[in-house]
């Protein structure tokens, strides 16, 4: 079985090898390495940016959380999409232009060169805030990828998180960011038809179908119903769609594909393409988890693999090896943009800024390579140490880079009384606020206290008229 298994991801990793290789003598220097000198289409645009968002959460995080805790999780999905479609409709088009203007190709470098910090505090403070969730980020994928390969191929855990580390430095390193984002093209296509499929068959297996569901939902006293029973579970609901919407104004990783696409119009055109796939993506991540409740009458061990034990379940062992690459995809398509944003912070905001500012174009290629390697490894040790959930890892970075960079992104497109003290202060208490928040105990969302305190320190330290 586990030859079966490793032949289906072996033909799957080729394919990524042929499509990385055929563009690597497109990044001729850091400029292409990073952005891809601004040429991507809108399929590729939209494609790319949405399954850069997804990661693994959406197989593993998001499924089994609907398995334990029911329907009351779908108000996350909820949040995603309203969040990602504001992102689409207000920051989108209008970062494109702006990174243009003040020829960007890192956020930082667009922060310093908007609001005309000669000091490089600001450059520096939102790389340094950038990589930190940035390595959380990356590890929460090693980790779902190392129990995937753990619980798949009978793989050691760590052996399995640096196969999947490995994979992904081969060609993020070899194709730059257009590399990059034609593998997410071909891998969100791909991952969109595997999650279909899964619910679709797992039905089938279902005694009495959505009776089956009731019936085992009810014995385990797990909701079905989105709708809030009590005031309290309408402000807790609320709360958990607005802390994960709100993230989408502050995810590098998701930002830089709107950097480098083409132009305004083929944003226009990629926003309907994008979020079409994510509706359909998170519906059926849904279902998986809903399923799996009638399926799997006795809790699984690790409710966060119920797509892989459903898979295991539903086809023989050549044709779930494929299903199962979705997983993968979904892990590579998330992990490969964040390292090469990762490279491009190292280069362009760390050492070209304060260490060689007459860098050349081969040499900065070099640094972006070596930044990219350097960030993946201090994210292998952490996922090394299993220290949370793929869940937990997730929320934490996501709610990080979010409280951080959201409001200075929105403000710094639509507020022209802004100044970098009030940045650098913003930015500062709603990253210390992400961070530190968990250990607080406190049942609200980090995201909301974080985000709003850095959108309300940024207006109130803005110029007066």
């Amino acid at each position: 079985m586990n030859t079966e298994f490793l032949l289906a991801f072996s033909v799957y990793g080729l394919i990524l090898a042929i499509i990385s290789y055929s563009f690597y003598k497109k990044s001729k220097n850091a400029q292409d390495f990073m952005l891809g000198n601004r040429s991507l289409n809108y399929v590729a645009t939209a494609i790319a940016t949405h399954s850069s968002d997804m990661s693994i959460w959406l197989f593993m995080g998001l499924p089994g959380s609907v398995y334990l805790f029911g329907m009351k999780q779908a108000w996350i999905p909820v949040g995603l999409v309203c969040g990602m479609f504001l992102t689409w409709h207000y920051v989108a088009q209008q970062l494109r232009t702006a990174t243009e203007k003040y020829n960007s190709y890192t956020l930082s470098s667009y922060f310093e060169k908007r609001f005309n910090d000669t000091s490089g505090s600001l450059r520096l403070i939102s790389a340094f805030l950038a990589l930190l969730f940035f390595v959380f980020y990356i590890s929460s994928g090693l980790v779902a990828m190392g129990n995937m390969f753990e619980s798949v191929f009978h793989i050691d855990y760590y052996c399995g998180t640096f196969i999947g580390l490995l994979i992904t430095l081969i060609y993020t390193l070899a194709g730059g960011f257009i590399g990059v984002a034609w593998c997410d093209l071909f891998q969100g296509l791909f991952l969109l038809i595997m999650i279909m499929l899964v619910p679709f068959f797992g039905y089938q297996l279902l005694p009495n179908g959505w009776t089956t569901i009731t019936d085992v939902a009810h014995l385990k006293s797990i909701s079905l119903s989105m709708i809030p029973h009590s005031f309290k579970e309408i402000i807790s609901c609320v709360l958990l769609a607005t802390s994960w919407g709100l993230g989408y104004f502050g995810q590098p990783h998701i930002l830089v594909n709107f950097m480098g696409s083409k132009s305004g119009s083929s944003i226009k055109k990629a926003k309907y393409i994008g979020m079409t796939w994510q509706c359909i993506t998170l519906s059926a991540a849904v279902l998986v988890g809903l399923i799996g409740i009638g399926l799997f009458t006795n809790t699984l061990t690790n409710n966060e693999l119920i797509f892989v034990e459903m898979v295991q379940l539903l086809f023989s062992p050549f044709i779930a090896g494929f299903v199962l690459c979705a997983i993968i995809a979904a892990g590579l398509t998330t992990i490969d943009t964040q390292i090469l944003v990762s490279g491009s912070i190292f280069a362009e905001d760390i050492y070209k800024q304060f260490f060689n500012k007459k860098a050349t174009d081969k040499k900065m290629l070099f640094i972006s390579r070596a930044g990219v390697i350097i960030i993946s490894l201090i994210s292998f040790v952490i996922a090394c140490t299993r220290i949370s959930s793929v869940y937990g890892l997730v929320d934490y970075a996501w709610t990080g880079l979010g409280s951080s960079f959201g409001p200075v992104i929105l403000t710094s497109l639509y507020c022209k009384k802004i100044t970098k003290h009030g940045t650098i202060v913003g930015m500062i208490v709603g990253g210390l606020i992400a961070a530190l928040w968990p250990w607080a105990g406190s049942t609200i969302p980090a995201m909301i206290p974080g985000f709003f305190s850095n959108l309300t320190i940024i207006l109130l330290l803005s110029k007066k008229k």
